[in-house]
């Protein structure tokens, strides 16, 4: 790819209805991905000869407020390409599909969102807690509102 407007381009003319520029900045774009999309999209990232995005250095979750979000950050070690790759989803029910059968390096994030944002993480192969207690039936704490026994609202 010449530059990431080409790259953009090519990925909204692969995935039609599917992916929205959101940001072009010289160093990395950014896209917007439909959810139902995630493992195709990502799928074709790797394997793509012009793409070849091989590496994945982060996952977060987000809570939006109006929804929430997972944001991936992958890079290609190969043409050193930058994108950042975020997912909306809305705040009931939320849910996506794992990729780290695409990405190893998301096993752990994907445990993660789905403790802290309450984000269900479909066919994911192993959803043991990771950060909180077994029992924690709190809720989701990183979620915006959330309220927990020992949470005290600082004043402002």
């Amino acid at each position: 790819m010449s530059d990431q407007s080409d790259m953009v381009k090519s990925l909204i003319a692969a995935f039609p209805g599917k992916v929205i520029a959101l940001e072009l900045a010289p160093e990395q774009a950014a896209v917007l991905v439909g959810a139902s999309a995630v493992r195709d999209f990502f799928r074709h990232l790797k394997s793509d000869d012009k793409l070849r995005f091989d590496y994945l250095s982060s996952l977060s979750g987000v809570d939006a407020g109006e929804h929430l979000e997972v944001v991936y950050h992958i890079f290609s070690t190969v043409t050193k390409a930058k994108l950042t790759v975020k997912v909306q989803l809305p705040t009931e029910n939320a849910e996506i599909h794992s990729i780290c059968d695409i990405y190893r390096a998301t096993d752990w994030y994907e445990r993660e969102i789905r403790e802290l944002y309450g984000i269900e993480v479909l066919n994911h192969p192993d959803m043991r807690p990771l950060l909180l207690p077994e029992d924690w039936d709190q809720g989701p704490p990183m979620r915006k509102g959330w309220t927990g026994r020992d949470f005290i609202v600082k004043p402002e």
